[in-house]
């Protein structure tokens, strides 16, 4: 779960990042992208924790962990 928001970060800040032959971006709306994209993400995950509900609570525990380690 992890792995795919950071596969969807950096490929959209490489793709945001080239150059284009229409301009600097082939979209009018890349925010627009953006947002379906993590819409995207969330509904994977949320059918995923439907699943599958205790491999869930244990990815937030970690998630949790991990958050608590950098704001400290």
């Amino acid at each position: 779960m992890f792995f795919l928001l950071r596969c969807v970060f950096w490929l959209g800040l490489t793709f945001a990042m080239m150059e284009w032959p229409e301009g600097a971006s082939p979209t009018a709306e890349p925010a627009a992208l953006a947002q379906n994209a993590a819409d995207a993400a969330a509904k994977e995950i949320a059918t995923r924790c439907a699943a599958d509900p205790q491999a869930c609570l244990e990815g937030a525990r970690k998630i949790e962990a991990l958050r608590n380690a950098v704001t400290r």
